[in-house]
């Protein structure tokens, strides 16, 4: 009995690992998960994040339980034909060399290995350029009027825009912003948006944050200008006229890079008022 739950635990908990491996491995970014409520099967990240880590652990120890209960056969795969125990047998070697290979293939940045991580972190790309990026790390968890004040928003005139656009809950410059958008079945990238639409007024350019939010510079411009509301033909006319040679397709260190200047320098180019 002891040995058909061990196996059966070992395998239902290496299932669901499995699966909340995969589902972290194509998760957004944690700034950008928070900042636009992402759920896949309607569990969070975080909570993702949770049953990977409890269940993992369940599979650990029913792992470490089923070697326990199976030692003997297993040091049998460790002996030579006469029947001598030798820990480096062939099938060893072959595991312990696969093994270093992951491994250190990994911090080196060798194939297959790198490209692995390269598409986790294209896919994190694509998921930021259409969930949206924060205007800066954990902006969700900002008061209202510290969010404005970072923005640049007037506190007065950003709660009479949230109000005429139906948010009524909880509405306080001292309540945290994910908690307001919750109140009122919205997420904070939502309430952000009517703030800005509302007062950002003549230029759209205005509403950018004081400094870059963290992984702009991997975002195409096109993307950024979706992501704060901007017109791309006006972002581009802002760059050439600044002597700058960019596309819409470009990411911000990309158009950088063309320009022998830094994305902070593209950033600063963007916010200009003319």
């Amino acid at each position: 009995m002891t040995r058909k739950i061990t196996s059966l635990t070992s395998l239902l908990s290496f299932i669901v690992t499995l699966v909340t491996s995969v589902v972290l491995y194509i998760t957004p970014h944690g700034r950008v998960a928070y900042w636009s409520d992402w759920t896949f099967w309607g569990l969070s990240k975080t909570q993702w994040g949770d049953i990977h880590i409890t269940v993992g652990l369940l599979f650990l120890l029913a792992s470490l339980w089923h070697i326990w209960l199976n030692w003997k056969p297993i040091t049998t795969y460790m002996k030579n034909k006469a029947r001598d125990l030798v820990v480096f047998t062939r099938p060893m070697l072959v595991s312990v060399v696969l093994t270093l290979a992951v491994l250190v293939g990994t911090l080196l940045h060798l194939p297959p290995m790198q490209q692995v991580l390269d598409l986790a972190e294209h896919i994190k790309e694509v998921q930021t350029a259409t969930y949206g990026n924060p205007p800066y790390g954990h902006a969700e968890l900002s008061k209202l009027n510290k969010f404005c004040s970072y923005m640049g928003f007037d506190v007065d005139a950003a709660l009479a825009a949230l109000r005429e656009a139906g948010y009524t809950e909880r509405l306080a410059p001292d309540t945290v912003l994910v908690e307001l958008a919750h109140a009122n079945g919205a997420t904070p990238q939502q309430v952000y948006i009517v703030m800005r639409d509302a007062l950002a007024g003549k230029d759209p350019f205005a509403a950018l944050p004081a400094n870059p939010p963290e992984g702009l510079g991997k975002m195409k411009l096109a993307d950024i200008c979706a992501n704060f509301g901007l017109p791309v033909n006006e972002a581009l006319h802002k760059l050439t006229s600044g002597g700058m040679k960019a596309a819409a397709d470009m990411t911000l260190k990309q158009i950088a890079a063309e320009n022998g200047v830094t994305p902070r320098d593209i950033y600063q180019l963007l916010m200009k008022t003319e």
